[in-house]
């Protein structure tokens, strides 16, 4: 079977399927996707049972396709906040869009079970059948920066055969057999743990959290798109970080300003955090994660043995009825140093072009390759790459910050913009009262550090010793 396209997706992740329901409705081009897995959804296939986004579901999935229900919770620590939606309600989502939209088109070709090789061949992984595919236009690789996730993810210490140690997925139905729980890793994954764990009763002091590096993390009251109530805090917060952002003399006086501000969170407040992986927290949730009492900080973990922890600086005791649940896998912190145009002749690689979120980029991405000339598109799609410390983060958000500038130049992709239900923060500013003294001034403040914030986020970052 010889096949023909005019756009060839690699990866129907989320970010594969935001490209590809723009490219749907800026053009009238075929596209084929594939994908390793037998499903489009990409890692929420294998997410564990009590993941939830930490943004809110209104700027997350595609353009064309709402996800939940645009209501605010009333209840549990995300409470008078936009319901965060869980994994089975995602993966429902895009497994419905790819059924009743964009199956229906006539414009999509969906190969699952199936790989690209470089030479133009795809193989079916179950049949083994070798095909040729011709490409008219461009090949999109949607998989480029492949999220590393907790059910597939391979631990880096080792485990004696007597202990326990699996993946979240695997949390609520071991915990009750174990006398106590010790998670590790001190990001996203490992608060979600111990969230779910004191959600349903768990008792803090049986909970041990193996945290190598305190994290920074985002205000989820920052972060709310629905209705311009929310205004102040969330256009008004990114106003505010970006005078700080101009005027902050180094990464720690930062981080300080920031967290003065109400911006940036951490748990210690004894603790300088060495690590930033953009999760978005409430307050009432880093209110939860202060009960954990039982904190290792000891370094990573080199070997777990029956009773006893061998660390990088020492050994920790531990009872030997525990159960581990491994949260190491990171999502992007593989791509610090990764920045590759994202248009290459006959090519695009999708990456991150605004700060954490990747599935705006994406369909933005998409915009771009149907709106712009081809020889001007990267000067709209700067990446925003990896990121692993304070450090990283201030190249993201330079980046992130030149591309919204180019963003606002552009008519094509104001246009465009305005309409897509993934950029919540325009919309707000589309909406938003200009009579209203107040709402002019964060406008205006936003306008006149925009630049400076720029070229002070570089400085600082390369006395910091950051690669550009």
């Amino acid at each position: 079977m010889n096949l023909e396209t005019d756009y060839l997706v690699i990866g129907s992740g989320a970010v594969g399927m935001a490209f590809v329901d723009t490219i749907l409705t800026e053009t009238d081009a075929h596209v084929v996707m594939l994908d390793d897995r037998a499903v489009p959804g990409g890692h929420w296939n294998e997410s564990y049972p009590f993941v939830r986004l930490h943004q809110s579901g209104s700027t997350y999935g595609v353009t064309s396709k709402p996800l939940g229900q645009s209501r605010i919770e009333t209840t549990g620590v995300n409470a008078g906040f936009e319901e965060l939606s869980s994994g089975p309600e995602i993966t429902r989502y895009y497994h419905e869009l790819m059924e009743e939209t964009f199956l229906p088109s006539g414009r999509v070709t969906f190969l699952p079970l199936t790989r690209y090789e470089e030479d133009g061949r795809i193989w079916s992984t179950l049949s083994g059948e070798e095909h040729t595919i011709k490409v008219r236009k461009k090949k999109v690789f949607a998989n480029y920066l492949t999220t590393n996730i907790p059910a597939t993810h391979t631990r880096k210490y080792e485990v004696a055969d007597s202990v326990t140690c699996l993946p979240p997925n695997d949390l609520p139905l071991q915990a009750p057999k174990f006398k106590q729980v010790c998670i590790i890793g001190g990001g996203k994954t490992g608060t979600d743990c111990i969230i779910w764990l004191l959600k349903h009763g768990y008792d803090p002091d049986r909970i041990h959290w193996i945290a190598p590096r305190d994290a920074w993390f985002l205000n989820r009251k920052n972060f709310q798109t629905l209705n311009n109530s929310q205004f102040e805090d969330t256009v008004g917060g990114q106003a505010k970080a970006m005078e700080i952002y101009a005027a902050a003399e180094s990464v720690t006086d930062l981080e300080d300003r920031m967290e003065e501000a109400g911006l940036w969170q951490r748990i210690d407040t004894n603790r300088r955090p060495t690590m930033f992986h953009a999760s978005i927290v409430a307050e009432k949730e880093i209110e939860e994660l202060r009960k954990i009492k039982n904190v290792i900080r000891k370094g990573h973990v080199q070997r777990i043995e029956p009773g006893k922890l061998v660390m990088d600086e020492g050994e920790v005791a531990i009872d030997a009825d525990t159960l581990f649940i491994d949260c190491t896998a990171s999502a992007f912190k593989d791509y610090v140093n990764v920045r590759e145009p994202v248009f290459q002749p006959g090519e695009i690689h999708i990456q991150v072009i605004r700060q954490f979120q990747p599935c705006f980029s994406a369909a933005l991405i998409a915009a771009i390759e149907a709106r712009i000339p081809e020889d001007d598109k990267n000067n709209y799609a700067r990446p925003a790459p990896g990121i692993d410390t304070t450090t990283d983060v201030l190249l993201v958000l330079a980046a992130a910050m030149e591309n919204t500038m180019m963003w606002m130049s552009s008519p094509e992709l104001g246009e465009w913009r305005s309409a897509c239900r993934l950029d919540g923060f325009a919309s707000m500013v589309d909406n938003a009262d200009m009579n209203d003294p107040k709402t002019m001034e964060i406008l205006m403040s936003m306008l006149s550090n925009g630049e400076p914030a720029i070229q002070n986020l570089r400085k600082i970052a390369e006395e910091a010793g950051a690669s550009s």
